[in-house]
């Protein structure tokens, strides 16, 4: 198909990055975007190479941003216990891309540029979608104007307002269990004590695992900052609990530093420079029935219709790897319903796989010292798919990192999808 006029919703890096995929093929593509601005907000992301590897064949200057490069995955148990290293030193030679550690408003600020520069893109900011034609299609603005293109897609996140007219259903978000801590934490002390100063100078995404909690590190900005992410089960989460109503509230590292108190030194002093941070609900839902509106010229793509639980890194980049499947689907098909059809059976099955994985490192991550513990450091010692960390296993992480989701898969959509035959394997 030539010369669509494609409407995306929502200007996320899922939004973002598939109208740069869509305008790269030729397609005129507007963006709606409910804030008026764009704001400094959020903390590090990860960018495996299955995601930047499309970023940058769509234009996105990456090379501008202030970035590390990921070394690899380290994991340490609760006691500061080393007890298994996944190098990425082979990164960009295997997979055609590196591995970063970026600000997530940096990442942001790179698409929104790249979108800008581009002449087949109209980023409309402040442009709130108040209802959706599913038919024509159509959007109507809450200022009343109604727009019509020949394709929706709908990049508005895990609090989506077409999921349930797109399944028939309403589809609420679940709470996982867990709450998630974003803090950035300065450099200067860290650099200055001895047992803190390789956390910013090696570039590793350190994960130290213990009870009901663990905890990821890595640096940002060159060197500039520290990231740190910490999951905890709402059980043993300290202070204010996060509203019913609430995704995300304030917290200080008083009660942090209470729930790592016997955590190992370098936990403990990441909790004692926290300052103020912000806690957030992880929720998630059930695999949909459908992506796609039966009338065929409505999709959804990313957190709208696949939310997953940050412990594989992998949200933003299969938001990504979704942009480029429908930009293929649209290229390889004369017709609108069949390439969105072709979309949703290329991803539905890879995206559920890469969730499922997440609530298993759940489980894995968050073990009592005991039996099962025991088990896991021991098979965390095997290249192989009894490997609880799914980076230990050769297999999976060229899987994962590999997977070009630009080439389409006609053959393995009648067999159900890509990922079965190793989701099998898996489970």
């Amino acid at each position: 198909m030539k010369d669509l006029n494609v409407l995306i919703v929502g200007a996320g890096i899922g939004g973002l990055q598939t109208a740069l995929a869509l305008a790269t093929d030729g397609h005129t593509v507007t963006i709606l975007e409910s804030v008026q601005e764009f704001l400094e907000v959020g903390a590090g992301i990860r960018v495996p190479p299955n995601s930047s590897r499309l970023s940058l064949s769509w234009g996105v200057n990456l090379n501008a941003v202030p970035k590390e490069t990921s070394r690899g995955n380290r994991f340490v148990d609760w006691h500061g216990n080393h007890l298994l290293d996944c190098p990425f030193d082979d990164v960009k030679e295997r997979y055609g891309a590196p591995y970063y550690f970026i600000h997530r408003a940096d990442l942001i600020d790179a698409l929104v540029d790249a979108v800008r520069r581009h002449p087949k893109i109209t980023l409309r900011m402040h442009t709130l979608v108040a209802a959706y034609d599913s038919v024509a299609p159509a959007v109507i603005t809450a200022a009343g104007e109604r727009l019509t293109a020949d394709l929706v897609i709908c990049a508005d996140g895990i609090k989506s307002a077409v999921r349930g007219a797109i399944n028939g259903r309403p589809v609420e978000p679940v709470d996982t269990g867990d709450v998630a801590y974003r803090i950035l934490v300065p450099v200067a002390p860290l650099l200055a004590d001895p047992e803190m100063r390789d956390l910013v100078t090696n570039a590793w995404a350190v994960h130290w695992m213990g009870p009901e909690g663990h905890a990821v590190g890595y640096p940002l900005r060159g060197g500039a900052l520290y990231n740190v992410i910490i999951d905890v089960t709402h059980r043993t989460d300290l202070g204010q609990p996060i509203g019913l109503d609430e995704w995300r509230s304030e917290a200080d590292n008083a009660q942090l530093v209470a729930r790592f108190a016997e955590w190992c030194p370098q936990v403990r002093k990441l909790c004692a420079l926290a300052g103020t941070y912000l806690k957030w609900k992880l929720a998630d839902f059930v695999e949909l029935e459908r992506w796609v509106h039966p009338a065929g010229r409505l999709a959804m793509l990313g957190d709208a219709c696949h939310p997953m639980m940050p412990y594989m890194a992998q949200g933003a980049a299969q938001a990504t790897e979704d942009a480029a499947a429908l930009s293929a689907a649209v290229r390889a098909y004369d017709d609108i319903p069949a390439a969105l059809a072709a979309y949703e059976a290329q991803r539905k099955p890879r995206a559920a796989y890469v969730a499922h994985n997440t609530r298993v490192l759940q489980e894995w991550l968050h073990l009592y010292d005991g039996p099962e513990q025991i088990r896991r450091d021991e098979l965390m010692q095997h290249d192989n798919s009894q490997n609880p960390i799914f980076w230990g296993c050769s297999e999976r992480r060229d899987w994962l990192f590999g997977h070009d989701a630009t080439v389409l898969r006609r053959e393995l959509w009648r067999r159900g999808g890509a990922a079965r035959g190793l989701a099998s394997r898996e489970r």
